[in-house]
């Protein structure tokens, strides 16, 4: 799922998780750091496990060999696993006391690494936890103890075919739900759509409709999950009637990659996505005919917070040479070569006022996005609650089961999950 954070649970993990978070007291010391240079002459070598696609595996190689030249007593070895088990796999190194030095984690996953221990803090080295956006370091803080950074940080967005919309009367993009049933009706005949919003993802779609009706995750302390209140029956009905009027068939196991292409071509008019969408729609021939906006408003405006978290792990063999990089990773500087190689937004809100982003029509178009945006739940269960969460939208698109029913069952296996 690139680097957006929207797969589900693996079910691997999430036993794993399940079986030994609740033993857990608290976190376990970092092993001493031994081999540290000078012992043998030889440079320590930490290692960096992700998933990274290869725009982002192009820059971050770029970054490693800047850091090797500067600090030529810690060498990086990068660790690309994209296969479908990368998770299940990170779990078991960790529980068998193995592992990277760091590792690339989805922002849901980020509590349970932390509530298990897995997770070494680093707040002794990111001293500029200010100038981050604020939503984009709650899966990672616990008890005031900073345990890992956000790299990337994305929100969804509304893509649209200004063409299109103008077709039928519309000069900017739908801004309530009501403007948008409208603009999609009428530009839903012929073979074509107004607008596809899709299951495959899992939950990480419906996050925003979920909390434009007014519905929330979790009761006020986090320990009961609520998503089956009325509001939130009426945002997954909301996407069931869109479906069977306005959107392709098959959006419950849709993903982005079915939609792109109907999008280009002009048979599709809408869809959500976020920056990672930016180089592909640069590329493809329809410059002055698509633009981007916030999602439309219910009750209120809101979207998703995307991106990924940088955790240095607890069975690290050398955490201060991990932590070292890791804050080097994170000044300025870097943070703006990363972002202009892969075309993507700074997770650091003071960046937005550099010219290298402040006069980009397209970060500016998601910095009104991300000031929308909110963080997933950040509890330790929150992997398996998105989980439930997606597989409720998925039944409910399929037609395999009403949006209450749907949702009804995803909070019974929620609470199951915090209970645990």
């Amino acid at each position: 799922m690139l680097h957006r954070s929207k797969a589900t649970a693996g079910v691997l993990a999430a036993t794993l998780f399940a079986s030994l978070v609740g033993c857990t007291a608290s976190p376990t010391p970092a092993p001493s750091d031994s081999g540290a240079p000078g012992d043998s002459g030889e440079p320590v070598t930490i290692t960096f496990q992700h998933q990274f696609n290869d725009a982002q595996n192009a820059a971050i190689e770029a970054l490693v060999a800047s850091f090797e030249t500067e600090h030529p007593e810690i060498k990086v070895e990068l660790l690309r696993d994209n296969d479908s088990s990368y998770y299940d796999k990170l779990v078991t190194q960790i529980t068998g006391g193995a592992g990277p030095d760091l590792a690339r984690i989805e922002p849901v996953r980020s509590p349970q690494y932390i509530a298990a221990g897995w997770a070494l803090p680093v707040d002794d080295v990111i001293t500029d936890v200010d100038s981050y956006i604020t939503s984009a370091l709650e899966p990672v803080l616990s008890d005031g103890k900073l345990y890992g950074v956000p790299l990337d940080v994305e929100g969804l967005a509304l893509f649209y075919r200004t063409d299109l919309l103008a077709s039928v009367g519309y000069d900017k993009a739908p801004a309530t739900w009501d403007e948008l049933t409208d603009a999609a009706t009428k530009l839903t005949k012929d073979g074509n759509h107004g607008i596809g919003l899709f299951g495959g993802w899992g939950a990480f779609e419906f996050y925003p409709w979920l909390w434009q009706a007014g519905a929330e995750m979790l009761n006020a302390d986090g320990t009961e999950a609520i998503f089956n209140s009325p509001e939130a029956v009426a945002a997954l009905q909301y996407w069931v009637d869109l479906q069977k009027t306005v959107m392709p068939p098959g959006m419950a196991t849709a993903t982005e990659d079915d939609l792109k292409g109907p999008f280009v071509s002009g048979s599709l008019a809408m869809l959500t996505s976020g920056p990672w969408m930016v180089p592909a729609m640069s590329e493809a021939g329809i410059d002055g005919k698509w633009a981007i906006a916030p999602l439309p408003a219910g009750k209120q405006a809101a979207t998703v917070l995307g991106g990924m978290d940088l955790l240095v792990l607890k069975n690290s063999k050398h955490p201060e040479q991990a932590k070292a990089f890791l804050a080097w990773l994170m000044q300025d500087d870097n943070v703006k070569q990363y972002y202009a190689a892969i075309g993507g937004l700074p997770v650091k809100s003071t960046l937005y006022t550099d010219p290298a982003f402040a006069e980009d029509p397209n970060v500016v178009a998601f910095k009104e996005v991300l000031e929308q945006a909110k963080s997933r739940p950040t509890v330790a269960a929150s992997g398996d609650i998105d989980a439930a969460l997606g597989e409720a939208v998925q039944a409910a698109l399929a037609g395999t089961a009403t949006p209450q029913e749907a949702l009804d069952a995803a909070v019974a296996k929620a609470n199951e999950a915090l209970q645990q």
